[in-house]
């Protein structure tokens, strides 16, 4: 059964990035966001690197599912979180902004019809214009966070308060754009909930930050280059335990959220955040508590 209420809760069940297939077919090729322009992992650097992920939640005790490959022409399979989201017991398939990406959930759709749940507990989107990604959308305590970004837009919100609204608050938050000479590609790149109170936070990244993170969260910040660097992109397993990238510029937020009392699970993480994603993008939690 789907299950996501917080954030922070105890992971069951995540689906990861695939990197078998990885760039199978230059032709199909598209960069679709600022750091692919730097350059592109290939399939056996990141091999390792997403075998050490899927090592470390499995330690933790987390069943971690693979998506099926789709096909060369859909040429990266590495963050599974834009794909679509467990609100509550529901799931919702994101209308991803970029078209080409919509072709990934056939990836993840064997794992998501297993589940069981209340009906209609897989839920699509009714008009195309109604764009959201799951990197823009946080659920904790309550709250769900949209990020209105470079991918997740009004219209999606306004699908997401009329579906959800009953049983959530769902708080739009505005993130600056890169007209505004800031990177921020989704609201999980400059605000993430850790542990039980605290959260990672990249302050220059909203247009304005909402009372409700004012008030409610005690703040871990980061530094542009730190954002840059993904840290906050980390993914929790429960409220003691993060996993985070093992990075040189990483590791002032990791020494951070020591200090703040979490178990940090360093993982070498470097193919994917050159694509634009880390740990929190590459999973796509389907359970938690």
């Amino acid at each position: 059964m789907f299950a996501q209420y917080s954030e922070t809760a105890p992971l069951r069940r995540v689906i990861i990035g695939r990197c078998e297939g990885y760039r199978a077919q230059p032709d199909y090729e598209e960069i679709v966001n600022e750091e692919q322009k730097k350059g592109l992992p290939t399939e056996a650097e990141l091999r390792p690197e997403f075998a050490a992920f899927r090592k470390a939640l499995q330690a933790e005790g987390v069943e971690v599912l693979v998506p099926d490959y789709v096909g060369k022409m859909v040429y990266d399979q590495l963050t599974p979180r834009d794909i679509g989201m467990a609100i509550g017991k529901r799931f919702l398939i994101c209308n991803m902004a970029r078209a080409s990406r919509r072709y990934e959930v056939a990836g993840v759709f064997p794992h998501i019809l297993q589940e069981d749940g209340p009906e209609p507990n897989i839920l699509i989107p009714p008009r195309p214009d109604m764009l959201m990604e799951g990197g823009d959308l946080i659920v904790h305590n309550g709250t769900l966070f949209v990020g209105l970004s470079q991918r997740t837009n009004e219209a999606g919100l306004k699908y997401l308060k009329g579906t959800f609204g009953s049983e959530f608050d769902v708080q739009p938050i505005h993130c600056k754009a890169l007209s505004e000479g800031e990177n921020v590609l989704h609201l999980d790149c400059t605000f993430n909930p850790v542990g039980r109170r605290h959260c990672l936070i990249y302050p220059e990244g909203f247009r304005e930050i909402p009372a409700l993170i004012r008030e409610q969260y005690e703040w871990i910040a980061v530094t542009k280059e730190e954002q840059a660097a993904l840290g906050t992109n980390v993914l929790s397993v429960n409220e003691e335990t993060v996993i985070s990238r093992k990075h040189p510029a990483c590791a002032r937020v990791n020494d951070a959220l020591r200090t703040a009392g979490l178990r940090v699970i360093e993982v070498p993480f470097d193919g994917a955040p050159a694509t634009g994603g880390s740990f929190r993008c590459c999973s796509l939690p389907l359970q938690r508590g």
